[in-house]
């Protein structure tokens, strides 16, 4: 028992305030999960083809296509040489024998490693035997070029190259 005279008791901490507090914290952490779902979601949707079923039933034929493409024995050393948000792209194809390959005409896109935004397509011009030179606009960052040239007996030439420009 307590004395008449005695102070009331400060705050007490009861069911209702526990309860409350629990709620509160949940919720904070539930509202910053959504938005960072949210954001990445908004950033990257998570496709990088535009039609994934297609490619994916069709891949057998991309295995086939890409193994006429290794037996044609081409090597290609591509350069480049960034200069006022511009890049200046020479490729030098050769053939198993060392020898240039002419008269192709390689077509390529260039964009972000992991989405579609920012893709520019890329057209070779051949500038002397065996050589092609393309001029873009030079995103920043980690670029990659997928670049395509038809070959003989319908075997295309491919070449992936990634870029880190200023």
């Amino acid at each position: 028992m307590t004395p008449a005279n005695a102070p009331a008791p400060g705050f007490v901490l009861k069911g209702w305030h526990v309860l409350a507090i629990l709620l509160a914290t949940f919720g904070v952490v539930f509202a910053v999960n959504g938005a960072f779902m949210y954001r990445a979601y908004a950033t990257f949707p998570g496709e990088v083809v535009e039609k994934p079923f297609e490619e994916g039933v069709g891949f057998n034929g991309e295995i086939h296509r890409r193994a006429a493409a290794q037996a044609l024995g081409w090597k290609a050393k591509l350069t480049d040489h960034v200069e006022g948000g511009r890049a200046e792209l020479i490729l030098a194809i050769r053939d198993a024998q060392g020898r240039p390959v002419a008269g192709l005409k390689p077509l390529g896109q260039i964009s972000r490693t992991v989405t579609l935004s920012g893709r520019q397509n890329v057209g070779f011009i051949e500038t002397g035997p065996g050589v092609y030179a393309a001029n873009v606009a030079a995103p920043t960052g980690l670029s990659e070029l997928e670049l395509k040239a038809r070959g003989p007996n319908g075997a295309d030439f491919e070449l992936e190259q990634r870029f880190v420009w200023p």
